[in-house]
């Protein structure tokens, strides 16, 4: 009964980002015996096949590490990342990006650079709202945009920015639908784009969910890790 709950719990989980969902199971995990941690992964894998990053926890928990082990080697993983992507974009700018991310709050909450940060809602699951909601109180300045406006400010920003859900051998991205028309804008108006993702992205597969799409590499200036 305790693992349909914590299933359905798990199904819930419908904006938050990869990270977040993540620290989620790993969370649940603390206070379940390691075999059932086990059996559960392969439950979420197949729940949210798209997100690499709990294919990457089943890749710890087959080597033996323990939750906590697996928690610290998530949080230097994204610590890393957030450290070079600071350095990287030290300076003020007009940014463009989409969805709710962990890595990308983060990212925003780290950098000590004001920016101008444009915000589409990513309806119908509202996802951008989300984001916009937990950067509204951060030094930047925020404008939550409709989805059809995303163009009119690729235009007046310097670049471009997403995480991602997955990394593929290839060098393309997975994320959520949306991301491929911001590369592409971006592309068009000939704007950088940007992919800021730790190491436990590059477990990516083709996407099997309709919310996720592939962005390839041919669209992305550079991914920060």
């Amino acid at each position: 009964m305790e693992r349909l709950k914590i299933i359905n719990d798990f199904v819930n989980l419908v904006k938050e980002g990869s990270i977040e969902v993540a620290n989620w199971i790993l969370d649940k995990f603390e206070s379940i015996d390691y075999d059932t941690t086990k059996i559960l992964i392969k439950d979420f894998i197949f729940l949210k096949p798209d997100m690499s990053v709990i294919r990457w926890i089943e890749k710890k928990l087959n080597e033996n590490l323990s939750i906590a082990q697996i928690k610290k080697e998530l949080n230097n993983s994204l610590n890393e990342t957030l450290e070079n992507a600071t350095k990287f974009f030290n300076f003020e700018a007009s940014v463009v990006t989409i969805s709710n991310s962990q890595t990308l709050f983060e990212f925003f909450k780290k950098i000590n650079h004001k920016l101008n940060i444009y915000i589409p809602e990513s309806r119908p699951g509202g996802e951008g709202f989300t984001l916009f909601e937990k950067l509204s109180n951060l030094h930047h300045n925020i404008k939550l945009i409709n989805d059809m406006e995303i163009h009119k400010f690729v235009q007046i920003s310097d670049y471009a920015i997403s995480s991602a859900d997955g990394i593929l051998e290839n060098g393309d991205i997975v994320n959520k639908i949306g991301t491929k028309l911001l590369a592409i804008t971006a592309t068009y108006y000939n704007k950088p784009f940007f992919v800021i993702a730790d190491k436990t992205k590059y477990f990516g597969q083709i996407p099997k969910d309709s919310i996720f799409e592939i962005v390839p590499k041919s669209l992305i200036t550079a991914i920060i890790t």
